[in-house]
């Protein structure tokens, strides 16, 4: 596919993550913790801010957060469009 093409998605992470700006992501860090919340703002760091966020710990949500600041280099994996989660 053409980059043309209305069609064409981007397989590039980071643009991934930008077309995911005001939608819900799920998110792990290194040491296990989860977070689902929706993301505001992201860098090409992969640094980003989500709101209404909860914090989830072995399939239970602990705590949840009006605003919440992740830095990239602490992430593990990110699910981009996780409103069916949870």
């Amino acid at each position: 596919m053409s980059k043309n093409n209305p069609d064409y998605k981007s397989k590039n992470p980071l643009s991934i993550l930008q077309n995911s700006q005001n939608s819900h992501i799920l998110l792990r860090l290194k040491d296990g913790t989860e977070y689902k919340g929706l993301l505001k703002e992201i860098d090409a760091y992969m640094n980003m801010i989500l709101e209404d966020a909860t914090e989830i710990m072995d399939g239970s949500p602990i705590a949840k957060y009006n605003e919440l600041f992740i830095r990239g280099n602490n992430l593990l994996f990110i699910k981009p469009d996780a409103s069916e989660l949870l």
